[in-house]
């Protein structure tokens, strides 16, 4: 018997799509603590400074469709990580269970409500 260490190419593995979602989750998590809250901060200060800098960002927010994109990227990262994340915990209540028809009706729902939530966020922020 070989003890050799097995390489797996994860790109040539069909994973199911609640294993996605969980690696995406993860993902997110890592973009949300990197991107989102320092932009999030920035932004924040920003907008508390005085009110002239407040004005000064409504009007660069208005007449800037990149910082509207940007600004529209970071919530979907943060509601796909919200969204994820009450499915885990969900499975981790054991509400859901951990069959993989149930789980791939789970991933499905979940990847249809923030759709849903992507649509609306994106014409109330562009």
């Amino acid at each position: 018997m070989s003890t050799k260490p097995v390489f797996i190419n994860l790109l040539k593995i069909s994973l199911p799509l609640a294993a996605l979602l969980s690696i995406t989750h993860r993902v997110t998590g890592v973009f949300i603590f990197f991107l989102v809250l320092p932009a999030s901060a920035y932004f924040l200060s920003l907008l508390l400074e005085s009110q002239v800098s407040y004005l000064n960002f409504l009007a660069l927010y208005d007449d800037t469709f990149i910082l509207r994109t940007f600004v529209l990227f970071l919530a979907l990262i943060f509601s796909y990580h919200v969204f994820t994340g009450i499915r885990h915990m969900l499975l981790d209540f054991h509400l859901i269970n951990e069959t993989l028809d149930a789980t791939k009706k789970s991933a499905v729902i979940t990847l249809i409500l923030f759709l849903v939530n992507a649509i609306c966020l994106g014409w109330a922020i562009l």
